[in-house]
This record gives C-alpha cells, sequence and structure tokens, in this order.
C-alpha cells in the first residue's frame, strides 16, 4: 500500500463521516501529541462558529441546505424533471 494509496482511502472514509464522527475524529487529532502539531498548522476553515458547524456559514448560504439523497448530484436532471412533472400535474 503507497502513501498516495492511503492519501485517497482516508479523504474518502473522512468523506463519509457524519458531523458527529467527523467533531470525534478532530477531538482524537487534537490529543495526540504528533497530529496535533499538523492541526495546528491548519488553518481553522470552520469558522470558529459556536455551534459546531463544519463549514463557514457562507458556504451554507451559498449552497442552501444540503440535505439531499446521495446520488443527487449524478440524478439531479431525473429529480428535476420528476419534480417539474408533479408539479404540472397537480396545476391540471
Amino acid at each position: 500500500m503507497t502513501a498516495a494509496h492511503d492519501y485517497e482511502h482516508l479523504h474518502h472514509l473522512v468523506d463519509r463521516l457524519s458531523p458527529t464522527q467527523v467533531r470525534r475524529l478532530r477531538l482524537i487529532i487534537t490529543e495526540d501529541e504528533e497530529l496535533s502539531r499538523v492541526d495546528q498548522q491548519v488553518p481553522d476553515v470552520a469558522g470558529g462558529g459556536d455551534d459546531g458547524d463544519l463549514l463557514p456559514a457562507s458556504f451554507l448560504a451559498l449552497s442552501g441546505s444540503i440535505e439531499a439523497p446521495a446520488d443527487y448530484a449524478e440524478r439531479h436532471d431525473d429529480y428535476i424533471r420528476e419534480r417539474v412533472e408533479r408539479e404540472r400535474s397537480a396545476n391540471e
């Protein structure tokens, strides 16, 4: 297993964590002597919010609701088409 493979695997793993799991992982990192030094070198992209959000408020305002089916990005055309058809049927 190469370092590049490890990096990709960890990247995909972190992407699948829930917000609670991400906060737990970050706590583990900050409590580890070696990893905490690396964590201190990375700027805080969470915006320092008191509510524990992992993204800055400006991103959340731009993105709107991020609650969607897992395949929303791949099937967005289908979802839009279905919504338009439902609205058309409701108006008839």
